[in-house]
């Protein structure tokens, strides 16, 4: 990794510094917040329902009470003589007696004036009983009860029936301090629980939860170490929990993305490097064909890969003499692209016009023998062209029969010589099997030569583009110009492979030429081979 990545993959790290809150101090927060608010509400209902429980208690006392009194009163309101204040008093006072948290009693008539009363005033003046109570108040009471609770005070009123006849009323007022005092009661015990939950349940609980939460801690403090450029993850939580799977997995994720980038680094240095591959094999290329106004040369080269081991050349010696060569490498991508250069650079050495085709190939040979890698070879197709003569010598080291379109017969020869291909025999046994040939060139003849990616070619029916349907694709455009020759013929091959991927790299180099033909009465016979398609 170079110091300008590194300082970028630092500056995308998530700096430590910008996440300083501890989620244990918060969590623990959280809950016990939460606890605290469960037990105020809880608190609060549990005190609404034990003071509903002591006020329906005091009230019901006080209705049993004024009940029992209201059946002794109504006789004493009906007797003969009229109602018998003095034992109607006597009863009020005696409900006092009975239940001291009342303040005071008093019994009317069915007028609502009282005929007897705790405070005898009441009865002196003619005073009259207030009965717009509320009814009920969620407690048990009979038709015609009323009850009220007023701040510190509970009024009952009762009414008094003889034969279901109502003659009168019994009322009575309360002190409502055990309500008070149950509801203080409550509201104490529920406060100290908790204030004892606050300094003793909460104080545990955040403990209880830092613990447990623990390796939440160690698994970010193990983070904030990491060393970004060699990162490990060996978080110390063995845990049989989700933090036990989480710093394994952390741990394995780790591991894996040194490995990921470590690939990563190497494929950009890979793509760096093929890269340049590509610039000096696209520089190595011939980038303008030989110019001669007898003849007419076009060529085409894909990489089945980023860079491949096809290639093709031009070497011209002086005005009349002019070489031109196609290879194919075993290997693929960068060896491929190497050893190529290096039989690019042999044969730039080894060529002169004084050698025959066969020739080169040999002494190329010998030379590639001791520098190739084992189980690698090239094959090769070497020609020379005599410009003033047409005549074309050529050989093949295991290569590809050469297409020759005689433009006069309209017959489109294979032309195959025998060879091995270079750097897989000695000397003695390649020259022993090199062949040369020759032929003359007419007017408007065709001269082509390709690598093995065209004809094995396969679309996606797994079908193979084959030589008959290459050869075929060649004569029917004999009349074109060599760059358009070269252009249709491709482009009918890749409609023929449609989107099946390409496996081998693919050559093409096509030749017109224009010369005239010359005497060759004194060429020597059979020197000029044409062979039938295979």
């Amino acid at each position: 990794m170079n110091r300008k990545e590194s300082s970028q993959l630092r500056q995308d790290w998530p700096q430590a510094g910008n996440f300083r809150r501890s989620i244990r101090l918060e969590f623990s927060l959280y809950v016990s917040l939460i606890i605290l608010v469960l037990m105020v509400v809880t608190g609060y209902v549990i005190t609404e329902n034990y003071m509903n429980t002591v006020s329906h208690g005091v009230v019901e006392k006080l209705l049993v009470q004024a009940r029992s009194y209201s059946g002794l009163a109504s006789k004493l309101i009906i007797s003969t003589n009229g109602p018998d204040a003095l034992l109607l008093n006597n009863t009020c006072n005696k409900l006092l007696e009975d239940n001291p948290e009342v303040y005071w009693a008093g019994i009317t008539g069915d007028d609502n004036v009282f005929l007897a009363h705790s405070d005898i005033k009441k009865v002196v003046t003619g005073a009259r009983l207030e009965s717009r109570y509320a009814e009920g108040l969620e407690h048990d009471v009979k038709p015609g009860e009323l009850i009220q609770i007023v701040r510190d005070t509970i009024r009952v009123q009762i009414p008094i029936k003889e034969n279901g006849i109502l003659v009168g009323r019994l009322a009575l007022a309360s002190s409502s301090d055990q309500i008070a005092a149950a509801r203080r009661d409550s509201i104490t015990t529920v406060a100290s629980i908790t204030v004892i939950m606050i300094l003793l349940g909460l104080p545990l609980t955040m403990l209880v939860l830092n613990r447990k939460l623990r390796p939440v801690s160690i698994i970010a403090d193990s983070l904030k170490q990491v060393d970004i450029e060699e990162i490990s993850l060996d978080i110390p939580v063995r845990s049989k929990n989700e933090f036990g799977y989480l710093a394994e997995t952390l741990r394995v994720m780790g591991a894996r993305l040194n490995v990921a980038r470590r690939e990563l680094i190497e494929n950009e240095r890979m793509a760096r490097e093929l890269e340049i591959a590509r610039e000096i094999q696209a520089n190595i290329l011939p980038r303008e064909y030989p110019v001669d106004p007898r003849l007419e040369f076009a060529g085409a080269y894909s990489s089945a890969r980023e860079v491949g081991g096809d290639y093709y050349d031009f070497i011209e010696f002086g005005e009349d003499s002019l070489a031109f060569l196609v290879a194919d490498v075993s290997g693929k991508s960068l060896p491929g692209m190497l050893m190529m250069l290096l039989t690019r650079d042999m044969v730039r050495r080894i060529a002169r016009p004084d050698r025959s085709p066969a020739e080169v190939l040999t002494e190329v040979n010998d030379d590639l023998l001791g520098n190739i890698k084992k189980g690698m070879f090239v094959t090769m197709f070497y020609g020379l062209l005599e410009k003033s003569t047409g005549r074309f010598s050529f050989a093949s080291a295991g290569h590809n029969p050469l297409i020759k379109v005689n433009d006069a017969t309209g017959e489109t020869a294979l032309i195959k010589t025998r060879g091995f291909p270079l750097g897989m025999m000695p000397r003695p046994a390649f020259e022993a099997r090199v062949e040369g040939k020759e032929l003359i060139l007419g007017p408007n003849d065709w001269l082509l030569q390709y690598t093995d990616g065209i004809n094995e070619a396969q679309n996606e029916a797994q079908e193979e583009f084959g030589m008959d349907r290459f050869v075929d694709l060649v004569r029917a455009r004999t009349a074109f110009s060599a760059h358009r020759m070269v252009e249709e013929t491709l482009a009918e091959h890749r409609n023929f492979v449609g989107k099946a991927p390409q496996y081998d790299d693919i050559t093409l180099l096509a030749m017109k030429w224009k010369g005239s033909i010359v005497d060759n009465s004194n060429e020597r016979p059979g020197e000029t081979v044409y062979a039938g398609r295979n």
